[in-house]
């Protein structure tokens, strides 16, 4: 199931404070897209194999700057908030 615009604020949130000591050359208006991209690529692979690459599916703001691992940590997080474990705020 697709997140809800907070939950997806809430994961964005929650990648800010996990990736804090990464140098990073993207906007959050760009990160918070990027969760978008993610949890929509999520619902379709959920259901069949997805037409375009995880990879592929993020924004080009995010996706020509962000590294594999900051990548990865946001795949982890949607998928983490999805199965319905949350982080605490301020965590």
């Amino acid at each position: 199931m697709a997140l809800t615009t907070g939950q997806r604020d809430a994961v964005t949130r929650a990648y800010m404070r996990t990736v804090v000591g990464e140098p990073c050359a993207f906007v959050k208006s760009v990160l918070r897209t990027a969760v978008d991209n993610v949890d929509d690529w999520c619902d379709s692979a959920a259901t069949t194999v997805p037409g375009t690459s995880y990879n592929a599916s993020l924004n080009a703001g995010f996706r020509t700057t962000a590294t594999s691992a900051q990548k990865a940590a946001l795949l982890a997080l949607v998928c983490w908030w999805r199965s319905g474990r949350t982080l605490p705020e301020g965590q």
